[in-house]
């Protein structure tokens, strides 16, 4: 976390839960900090300027201020809300799992890392537009693998350190993550 008093960043809020009568805490990652946990007091309240900026998925820039022990969300201003993830239970799906992937590989207070912000953001995009967002998932899954240090060994086979070549069959072994096996 931050040593400032308050700060701005640009997030996406990955998930919501009601705290108390009117509050929510919050779930975001941020290009500075990663990923964060806000309180958003008032948020559940029927005239709460903040609630419509802080749905899953949406694109936002917010202003953070220290709590005794969770940040406190002070200002919030939607960048993109991505409105056809909320439409489609396909899209909806996609996203969650997007959001869940990210989740399950980053640290709360690790800090930043600014190219699976964009990786996060553009993705959430393609799926928006796209009618079948399956390739853009796969994209997701490899860069996010990449960026946290997971990347799957994909250019010569693990078994025998043969080159594969793109007119090659091959299939990979999941059980042992890293072995591409050529079928020749």
């Amino acid at each position: 976390m931050t040593d400032f008093r308050s700060f701005r960043a640009s997030a996406v809020v990955l998930r919501h839960a009601d705290w108390g009568e009117a509050d929510r805490v919050l779930t975001l990652y941020t290009r500075e900090q990663g990923i964060v946990r806000a309180l958003a007091k008032g948020a559940r309240k029927v005239t709460s300027r903040k609630a419509g900026h802080l749905q899953p998925f949406t694109h936002i820039t917010i202003q953070l201020a220290k709590g005794r022990d969770l940040l406190i969300v002070t200002q919030v201003e939607t960048i993109n809300a991505f409105l056809p993830l909320h439409d489609d239970l396909n899209k909806t799906s996609y996203a969650a799992y997007v959001v869940e992937l990210l989740l399950r590989f980053s640290v709360e207070d690790e800090g930043g890392n600014p190219s699976i912000f964009k990786l996060l953001t553009d993705t959430l995009e393609r799926i928006e537009k796209d009618s079948d967002s399956w390739l853009a998932i796969r994209y997701y899954e490899m860069r996010l693998l990449d960026a946290v240090g997971f990347r799957p060994h994909l250019f010569e086979c693990a078994n025998c350190s043969r080159e594969i070549l793109p007119e090659d069959q091959f299939f990979f072994i999941y059980s042992r993550w890293s072995d591409l096996s050529a079928l020749w």
